[in-house]
């Protein structure tokens, strides 16, 4: 890899920190609680329709800095189309939020059934580590044409032309 692409992905990091890290900040002092909020508003009905009743006081929650993560690394992504920033973001955000819902539903389930006991923490940490990973597995799915791009060991392989022959 040479010193263009290497400075390029450097610059990209620096950019990343640089604005999470106000971000971030900003969302502890004023989004993280409108954002809580807003999933138990839904939860309450979701937990209605299944029959299902919030245990209060889980020491789990949604752990909703992922919002700030996926959100610089749509809006830092070099290359990508405005319509498919929009787009992704969107379509990123409601996977987020969805998965947040999960989360909260599976952890309820665990306590119910099992208390505050390890057994419980050995079916909710899956879904943690899942949690933490989903805003960059979507992003890296939205941003594929730019990882290619920028690593070349994930561009696809070429395929032979036709009439010339392949490697045997």
């Amino acid at each position: 890899m040479s010193a263009v692409p290497v400075r390029r992905l450097l610059r990209l990091l620096l950019l990343f920190f640089a604005l999470t890290l106000p971000l971030a900040w900003l969302w502890d002092r004023w989004g993280q609680d409108v954002y809580i909020r807003l999933l138990w508003a839904i939860r309450e009905p979701l937990y209605d329709v299944l029959g299902l009743h919030p245990r209060r006081g889980n020491p789990v929650g949604p752990r909703p800095f992922a919002i700030v993560s996926f959100a610089v690394l749509m809006l830092i992504t070099p290359g990508m189309s405005w319509r498919r920033r929009a787009i992704g973001s969107v379509v990123g955000l409601a996977l987020i939020v969805g998965f947040h819902l999960l989360f909260l539903l599976v952890s309820d389930l665990a306590y119910s059934a099992f208390g505050r006991s390890r057994r419980a923490l050995t079916k909710i940490v899956p879904f943690l580590l899942i949690n933490d990973g989903i805003p960059f597995l979507v992003w890296i799915w939205l941003a594929r044409d730019f990882l290619r791009r920028s690593i070349p060991a994930l561009a696809e392989p070429t395929q032979p032309a036709q009439g010339s022959p392949g490697r045997r």
